[in-house]
């Protein structure tokens, strides 16, 4: 039940970014003014990835997702877990803090759905499951 939900780890905050970005292209200054709303928006979507991919590490959950029907899939490991929860968190650390510290200027809005897009393509790196794994198997083997 909870690996079909694998998806949600690194859709939620592409899903998140892009109806950002939808709303920017439609209705640009008013959504440059609510840096507010768009940043806990984009937050609140990485920290649900968060939870599923701390369920589903919690868990000892493994196996593979496949996306859509499609060839593409998700695999689902204990390093790959760890990692994603790892950089998950860097994530969380950094918009947390560009809430806290950036101006709100122009490119606020945009540098969030950056951030949005470049964290679930990070997941989708670490599920990959292809030449990536033995790149920073090494550096997490003692956790298996």
């Amino acid at each position: 039940m909870l690996l079909n939900l694998t998806w949600l780890i690194p859709g939620l905050p592409l899903i998140a970014s892009l109806f950002i970005t939808v709303l920017l292209l439609s209705f640009s200054k008013t959504m440059n003014r609510l840096t507010k709303p768009v940043s806990y928006f984009i937050i609140i979507s990485l920290i649900f990835s968060e939870m599923i991919s701390f369920l589903l590490f919690k868990k000892n959950i493994s196996g593979n997702d496949l996306i859509f029907g499609s060839n593409f899939e998700l695999v689902v490991d204990r390093p790959a877990l760890l990692f994603s929860e790892s950089i998950g968190f860097i994530f969380l650390l950094i918009m947390l803090f560009s809430v806290a510290k950036l101006e709100r200027r122009s490119g606020y809005v945009r540098y969030f759905i950056s951030l949005g897009v470049l964290s679930s393509l990070v997941y989708l790196f670490s599920f990959s499951g292809s030449l990536f794994h033995s790149f920073y198997d090494p550096l997490i083997s003692i956790y298996r």
